[in-house]
């Protein structure tokens, strides 16, 4: 009987202007745990997820699917698709910006993968959990860990790989309260100027050396969007309250997580991270403030 465990970590998507492109992964993890079964069993979530509509076993099959599909091209041997026992130790937040529906992808990709004897490529894994998710922005870090952007051409997806600075510690404040991600994306134009394409492309461009050479200077001026957050800060009636507070204790930028709820204050300062912390949780007693590093690897099978 196979069993195996993979760690995901959670991931931040957009970073400010790079909407739909830019993710980096952090140190926040959830755990799934998956043993071969006589039927599905699945726990650690609610009752209603408890079935063959959630993400992990839909991934799995996918990802088994994926696997047939090139065998048959080949003329070579299927496999059949295992009933499994799933154990979900989640420690990203649900519905709050932090990837939890790519972790779930992710985990279910990585765990078939590691049952077929790893027989796929960094890229296929990532076509994989892009078909699922629509897009890979948070399935690339997720995925591959770090700092990463991404877009889909043709069909595939594409990614590319950025260090980023050690010193950086990303202070995520999260709500008691969601934003769901259909709403976020109604509230953003569906048309933009060419003006507001140039200052995009240019500040997600100099986000990411900021990012890599520690430059807080330039990062806060970098991680300013037009696309998407003026429309989205509306929807998080936090967010003027935590953006302030942040820079008063010293962020040099400050952006919303994915589309929310949860935002994220940036420094290289410890002493500024655990002030900020300090006072998110005085100001919000009812959030959970965490102090985040970058996650370098990616999703890990145990």
């Amino acid at each position: 009987m196979k069993k195996i465990c993979v760690r995901v970590p959670a991931t931040s998507a957009n970073l400010g202007p790079g909407y739909d492109c830019l993710g980096i992964a952090l140190s926040l993890y959830s755990e799934f745990s998956f043993e071969e079964s006589e039927q599905l069993i699945i726990e650690g979530c609610p009752e209603e997820f408890r079935n063959e509509d959630n993400l992990v076993v839909k991934a799995f099959k996918k990802t088994y699917e994926y696997y047939n599909t090139k065998a048959q091209k080949k003329g070579g041997p299927t496999k059949d698709i295992p009933s499994l026992k799933i154990i979900i130790a989640s420690g990203i937040p649900v519905a709050r910006g932090l990837g939890s529906s790519a972790s779930c992808t992710v985990a279910g990709v990585k765990a078939a993968a590691a049952f077929l004897g790893d027989p796929f490529t960094d890229m296929e894994l990532l076509r994989i959990c892009t078909e699922l998710e629509g897009h890979p922005d948070n399935a690339a870090p997720c995925l591959f860990g770090g700092l990463t952007a991404s877009f889909v051409e043709e069909g595939e997806p594409h990614c590319a790989f950025f260090n980023c600075h050690e010193a950086w510690r990303f202070v995520a404040l999260i709500p008691d309260y969601e934003v769901k991600t259909s709403e976020a994306r109604k509230a953003v134009r569906k048309d933009i100027k060419l003006s507001d394409g140039v200052y995009s492309m240019s500040h997600a461009i100099c986000m990411t050396k900021a990012l890599e050479t520690g430059d807080g200077g330039l990062l806060h001026y970098a991680c300013r969007d037009v696309l998407h957050e003026p429309y989205r800060r509306p929807l998080i009636k936090d967010y003027d309250a935590a953006e302030r507070t942040a820079l008063e204790k010293g962020a040099d930028a400050f952006f919303i997580s994915g589309s929310g709820s949860t935002m994220i204050a940036l420094t290289k300062n410890s002493e500024a991270a655990d002030g900020i912390r300090a006072a998110y949780e005085s100001l919000f007693p009812g959030f959970k403030a965490l102090i985040l590093k970058i996650c370098e690897k990616g999703a890990t099978v145990i």
